[in-house]
């Protein structure tokens, strides 16, 4: 299954594949070979483009998965839409030769009306030139040089067989792409060399300086990302903290005003009972009945905004309370161990984990139909680390949706104090989430000395 799910990860990449593009893929399982071709040629029929396949086998197999998937072959074979050319070396047409034939056929395409024209080869039909290497890799580079691709809206994949081909001629194919499909993508390839150097017969000696300019173009791009990604980590800790500033003012505002508004409403129907009349006098129990439910409402939408116990007596604290909650909403046993029980941690840390425990209990009570649930808090060394176990349905971590926006969200806070997230989990097996967050020197020794 995770072969075929690989290579329908493989497919969706193909399939957006474009005019203009030169891509090679190498290959070693039969399979794979006719997926990429499936679908780059299926992608070139829905778009309306002229479409041939070289082969050397007579292209059975990759016209009958075609057929499979729902594209009448026989009606474009017989359009025209859909050729195969095989054996071309022993129809006469040397490498070289097969430049201006992909030249003008890509030409007439267009002159025909086709949107584009578009060619995928299974290359081991190049093995037959006596000079395979070299003129395979002139022919390759030709087509970039010539600019075939850019002038007819014409696009190129070439697939290469590992087990046929010596290391030395993928290596050197790599080489005269620009896109080489790596795994599940079709990646923009560092290593290829523009074909006007290629072919210059100064090119081995430039070689080294090629690579040194590409060397320093990596790092520049490496250094341009790093920045990136700093500015990001920044804006989003900026961001965390202003929501949590946010959170805190509003969780105030609803505990100090509306819970201060409804406790007096209560009073005031208290003081006023013996003034109204008997039908209405027994109507106030209920009143102030409705009125303590509203506040419980008002103090757990505050404590979930911000507790004011993570800022007044630290995480222990906070989180004790929190799972305690948790374990009066959900009805089952919730229980919470801290070592030592009076560790501090700087309060970004500390905010970071009380988020990621109140996301995990929200997931529990969510889906894993636990019943039990158990959170410990230590720190150990130089770091914090913290674990939230269920004993609940579990599931498959690998299957996962990579969409899981609460899974993220709690990996992305963990990673931007400097953080680790965990998770294990089986079908049955319950699941257990840890996080740990690496402590500055100065707070170990503080909770060191407290132990």
């Amino acid at each position: 299954m995770e072969g075929a799910d690989r290579l329908q990860e493989i497919r969706a990449a193909i399939e957006l594949l474009g005019p203009t593009d030169h891509v090679c893929t190498l290959y070693d399982r039969r399979e794979e070979e006719v997926a990429i071709a499936v679908s780059y040629l299926r992608a070139g029929l829905e778009r309306g483009e002229l479409c041939v396949c070289v082969v050397d086998d007579g292209g059975a197999s990759i016209l009958g998965a075609l057929a499979s998937e729902g594209v009448d072959v026989d009606a474009a074979m017989r359009e025209g839409r859909l050729a195969i050319l095989e054996k071309p070396l022993k129809q006469g047409l040397k490498l070289q030769q097969m430049l201006g034939w992909i030249d003008q056929h890509a030409g007439e395409a267009r002159g025909a009306g086709y949107a584009g024209f578009r060619i995928v080869g299974e290359m081991t039909w190049a093995l037959g030139d006596p000079a395979s290497l070299t003129a395979l890799a002139e022919f390759e580079a030709r087509l970039n040089l010539n600019q075939v691709w850019t002038r007819h809206a014409c696009a190129g994949l070439c697939q290469f067989d590992r087990r046929r081909f010596s290391p030395e001629t993928l290596r050197e194919m790599i080489i005269v792409h620009p896109l080489v499909v790596v795994g599940d993508r079709v990646c923009r390839n560092p290593y290829h060399v523009p074909p006007e150097q290629y072919l210059s017969p100064d090119w081995p000696r430039h070689e080294t300086d090629w690579m040194m300019t590409n060397l320093e173009q990596l790092q520049q791009a490496q250094d341009r990302l790093r920045a990136s990604q700093e500015r990001y980590r920044s804006l989003s800790r900026r961001l965390l903290e202003m929501q949590e500033h946010e959170r805190a003012s509003l969780a105030r505002e609803l505990h100090d005003q509306l819970g201060q508004s409804l406790v007096g409403v209560s009073l005031i129907l208290e003081k006023i009972k013996g003034d109204l009349p008997p039908a209405s006098r027994a109507k106030v129990p209920e009143s102030r009945r409705v009125i303590e439910q509203m506040l419980e409402q008002v103090r757990t939408l505050a404590f979930e905004l911000r507790p004011s116990a993570l800022d007044d007596l630290g995480l222990v604290a906070a989180l004790r309370s929190l799972v305690a909650r948790h374990g009066e909403r959900a009805g089952i046993p919730a229980s919470f161990t801290a070592t030592p029980t009076d560790l501090r941690a700087p309060a970004e840390i500390e905010t970071t984990c009380f988020r990621i425990v109140q996301e995990a209990l929200t997931n529990v009570a969510r889906h894993a139909r636990a019943r039990h649930v158990e959170v410990t808090l230590a720190m150990t060394g130089d770091a914090l680390g913290v674990a939230v176990r269920d004993d609940g349905v579990g599931f498959d971590v690998d299957k996962r949706p990579r969409s899981s926006l609460g899974l993220v969200g709690m990996s992305e806070r963990a990673e931007l104090v400097g953080g680790q997230l965990e998770i294990e989990s089986a079908p049955g097996a319950g699941t257990t989430l840890r996080a740990r967050f690496p402590l500055p020197q100065a707070t170990t020794e503080a909770g060191a000395s407290g132990a």
